[in-house]
C-alpha cells in the first residue's frame, strides 16, 4: 500500500466473486486440511463466548470435529484462550499468541491506567500481588477464587467505591491481566470445556515470549496483525479493518503502508478494498465451484469480518427483521452488523437462519426461499449431524455464557416462522 496515495483498482470484480474468494479463504466451500491451529490461523480467530458457538465455528471449517478434540488443543495449549482484539476473548494459535498479547495489552493500558489511578491502585502493589500469585499457582492451576483463597491474608485489596466506580473490585483481576500479558501465567478450562467462562490459572510450560519476535514500535505490530487480517478476510476495507482491530484510521493506514496490499473494487461493496499482492492470482481465476452448505456460529467471521449478513443475502431479504446482539445497531438483515441468530448457507450465499429444537432434540432450519431438493437433502443430513452434536456432544446449544434455554426456543421460533 504506498503512503499518501490514491492507486487505480488493481482488479474490478463482482460481490459475487469476492463472496466465492471469501468463502474458500475461510475453508468453508471444502475443508482446508491440517491441524486445528492452522485452521485457526488462516480462517481467523473464533470467539470464546462462554457457549457452544466456538465449537460450531470450527465444525463449519473441520467437519466432523468432536468437543474433545478442540478442548485437548487447548489443554495442551496449542491453542490458547486470550484476550485479542477489542479486549474480547478470542481462541488463538500459541504462535500468534506474543503478538495478540501485545496489542490487547497496548489497547488495555490505554484506559487501564487511567481506571488504576481513580481506584488508588499503586504500580508496585500490582507487582506484589502478581508474585505471590506465581508462588502460590506453583501447586497447580487454580480458579480466581480459589487463588484469593490460597493468597497469604492482606496479599489481596479491596478497592472499595473507588473501585467500584470503574469496575474493579480488589488488586487480584488486574494482576492477573499483568501477568497473563506478560505470559507469565495462562489460562485454561476449569471444566477441561470451552463453553464456559470461568477458567483456571496456571503457570506455562514455558513463556510464549521466549525467542518471539514481537515488534517493539506499535506500528510495526499493528502492521503485523494488519497482515493476518488482510489474508483471512480479504478484499476488505480499512473500515473493516478498524472494526475488528479496534485500532484508528490512522493507525490503521499507517500499519497497511507496511504491507504489500493492492486495492480492489467490488462492485456492491467497495470502491477500493483490499488484499495481498500474493492473492490477486487467485482472486483472478474462475471461482471454482461448490455443493457445500454450512450451518454456521453466532458472531462467524465470516460474516463479521465484512459488517454482517449483508453483503451475502439476496437484497429482496434485507428487509427481514432479525434480533441483534446487545445494543449494536440495525434490525434486519440488510443493515444488523450482528445478528444474533445462526446462519444458514447454501454455497456462499446465506438463505435461511437454524437453531437447535430443545424439545425435539433435532436442528430446525427455515430458508427465505425453497430450496431445490437435493440442497435441501443436503441442509437436512447436515442439520441431523449438528443436532446429535449439540445433544449428545455438547449437552445445550447456549450461545454465551448468559444465554439461556429460554432465549434459545425463543430463537428456534423465530426459525419456525421462516
Amino acid at each position: 500500500m504506498a503512503r499518501g496515495s490514491t492507486r487505480a483498482p488493481a482488479l474490478t470484480i463482482s460481490l459475487e466473486r469476492a463472496r466465492a474468494h471469501w468463502h474458500r479463504q475461510q475453508g468453508l466451500a471444502e475443508p482446508l486440511g491440517g491441524s486445528l491451529e492452522e485452521v485457526v490461523a488462516a480462517t481467523g480467530w473464533p470467539r470464546t463466548l462462554g457457549g457452544v458457538d466456538v465449537y460450531l465455528a470450527m465444525r463449519a471449517r473441520v467437519p466432523g470435529l468432536k468437543r474433545q478434540q478442540l478442548d485437548e488443543a487447548v489443554a495442551r495449549s496449542r491453542l490458547q484462550v486470550i484476550p485479542a482484539v477489542r479486549g474480547c476473548i478470542y481462541l488463538v494459535p500459541r504462535p500468534e499468541v506474543p503478538l495478540v498479547l501485545r496489542i490487547a495489552e497496548e489497547q488495555y493500558r490505554k484506559r487501564a491506567d487511567r481506571e488504576h489511578e481513580k481506584a488508588g491502585i499503586a504500580p508496585n502493589e500490582l507487582a506484589d500481588v502478581g508474585e505471590a500469585v506465581l508462588k502460590a499457582l506453583r501447586k497447580g492451576p487454580l480458579s480466581t477464587d480459589a487463588l484469593r483463597k490460597a493468597l497469604p491474608e492482606g496479599t489481596v485489596r479491596g478497592l472499595g467505591d473507588k473501585g467500584k466506580k470503574v469496575g474493579i473490585s480488589s488488586t487480584l483481576p488486574p494482576a492477573l491481566r499483568h501477568l497473563e500479558f506478560e505470559g507469565r501465567l495462562e489460562r485454561t478450562l476449569e471444566s477441561g470445556r470451552l463453553d464456559t467462562e470461568r477458567y483456571l490459572w496456571r503457570l506455562p510450560a514455558s513463556n510464549p515470549f521466549t525467542g518471539a519476535k514481537v515488534p517493539g514500535e506499535p506500528v510495526e505490530r499493528h502492521a503485523r496483525i494488519a497482515e493476518i487480517f488482510f489474508r483471512q478476510a480479504g478484499p476488505a476495507t480499512v473500515e473493516n479493518f478498524t472494526t475488528w482491530a479496534a485500532l484508528s484510521q490512522r493507525e490503521a493506514r499507517a500499519a497497511m503502508e507496511k504491507l504489500p496490499l493492492v486495492p480492489v473494487a467490488v462492485e456492491g461493496f467497495a470502491d477500493e478494498a483490499w488484499m495481498m499482492e500474493e492473492e490477486l492470482a487467485r482472486l483472478r481465476e474462475k471461482a471454482p465451484a461448490t455443493s457445500s452448505v454450512s450451518m454456521l456460529a453466532f458472531e462467524d467471521g465470516y460474516l463479521a469480518f465484512h459488517g454482517g449478513p449483508a453483503l451475502f443475502t439476496d437484497p429482496r431479504h434485507h428487509a427481514w427483521k432479525v434480533p441483534v446482539w446487545g445494543n449494536t445497531r440495525g434490525g434486519t438483515l440488510g443493515d444488523a452488523r450482528h445478528m444474533f441468530m445462526r446462519s444458514l448457507f447454501d454455497g456462499d450465499r446465506l438463505v435461511g437462519l437454524w437453531e437447535y429444537d430443545l424439545d425435539a432434540g433435532a436442528v430446525v432450519f427455515g430458508t427465505f426461499d425453497t430450496l431445490a431438493p437435493k440442497r435441501r437433502k443436503a441442509v437436512e443430513a447436515l442439520a441431523g449431524d449438528v443436532a446429535a452434536f449439540l445433544r449428545d456432544d455438547m449437552g445445550h446449544a447456549h450461545s454465551f455464557v448468559l444465554d439461556s434455554d429460554e432465549s434459545v426456543r425463543e430463537r428456534a421460533a423465530i426459525v419456525k416462522a421462516l
